[in-house]
């Protein structure tokens, strides 16, 4: 049997505890693909795609955050 070990200079930003967090929580990566899609939707700045995503963005922002607030505040 083989155990994989991780070395701390493989440590990168990848690995650190903020983004370990949003990459193990569902929640919080529908809260990070909000951020993007309002960010898309300011970028756009015209027409009804911009205002989609605004909506859309925030919506999942709104979920995500709470969401995981309730997760967590659950959880302790």
């Amino acid at each position: 049997m083989s155990s994989v070990q991780q070395s701390s200079d493989s440590a990168g930003l990848l690995d650190s505890g903020a983004i370990q967090t949003v990459r193990n929580s569902v929640l919080l990566l529908f809260a990070v693909v909000g951020v993007i899609e309002v960010v898309l939707g300011y970028l756009i700045n015209t027409g009804a795609w911009a205002a989609i995503l605004a909506v859309w963005g925030t919506g999942l922002i709104v979920i995500g955050l709470v969401g995981h607030t309730f997760v967590w505040w659950k959880r302790q």
